[in-house]
């Protein structure tokens, strides 16, 4: 009974940080670069990727508290494609590094340069300086 109590408590704790689907479907994010690029390409927009890890709890908190936020969402999807990647996916591109999570990446689908790079955790009031800013280059 203590292992089957031990194994659940590690599991509901292994999954809360985990990367949701959910908010991928529900957020209208897309999930691989590749797709964001094509999408990008066709409506004319910059991509906006959000690289996260399974274990961050920022991560989730940047998910809840900012990117879900209407205003925000809305911002975002005036001028760009959203896109959620896991650091370990294979859909990563690893040419735009992240070592810190969450890390915010702006692209110019032109050039498949950075724009921008925004590292961490930022809250709505942040976020929302933040993508103004980058609206403006």
């Amino acid at each position: 009974m203590k292992n089957f109590l031990l194994l659940l408590l590690i599991s509901v704790c292994t999954n809360v940080y985990a990367i949701s689907p959910d908010f991928i479907k529900i957020m209208g994010y897309e999930s691989t670069y590749d797709k964001a690029l094509q999408k990008a390409k066709k409506e004319n927009k910059n991509i906006m990727m959000v690289v996260v890890q399974k274990s961050c709890p920022w991560c989730r908190k940047m998910e809840k508290q900012t990117l879900k936020k209407e205003q925000i969402d809305s911002l975002i999807k005036k001028r760009f494609i959203p896109l959620l990647v896991d650091e370990a996916s294979k859909d990563y591109p690893k040419k735009f590094e992240a070592k810190l999570f969450p890390t915010t990446i702006f692209i110019d689908i032109k050039n498949e340069k950075q724009i921008s790079k925004v590292l961490g955790y930022k809250n709505k009031k942040e976020f929302k300086k933040i993508l103004e800013e980058v609206n403006k280059k």
